[in-house]
């Protein structure tokens, strides 16, 4: 009786241990993924802004900070789309990190069932 409870015990371990990997290997690649993004997104934006200050840095007459504003304009609207489709990429990617828990979660749930049915299923 102790030896069944003792590898009841330790299989729930392992399994508990190989869960936990899988959880931590699909997080992992989660944030990897969204550090890349952001870290693409930052370079991105910083060479918007130095293009943008060095052309507003070539200004020195009233008709060129004239001309300056549409420039502005369109740098503040590509720096918005800019954000928001780096907002959706990383969206994406935690979806589908979620998506993997729910796949962990419900593959570790039904091997827990499967493993407390057995000892029913040789009783009978």
């Amino acid at each position: 009786m102790y030896s069944q409870f003792q590898k009841q015990s330790l299989d729930l371990g392992k399994q508990f241990a190989e869960q936990s990997y899988k959880a931590q290997v699909a997080a992992l690649k989660g944030i990897s993924e969204i550090q890349s993004l952001q870290v693409k997104a930052l370079e991105s934006q910083a060479k918007s802004n130095l293009a943008f200050v060095a052309d507003s840095l070539e200004t020195r007459e009233i008709q060129d900070v004239t001309a300056l504003w549409p420039k502005g304009i369109d740098f503040a609207r590509d720096s918005v789309e800019a954000a928001y489709a780096a907002g959706q990429e990383i969206l994406g990617v935690a979806q589908k990190a979620a998506e993997q828990f729910g796949d962990l979660t419900r593959n570790s749930l039904k091997a827990a069932n499967e493993a407390a049915a057995a000892p029913a299923k040789k009783a009978r």
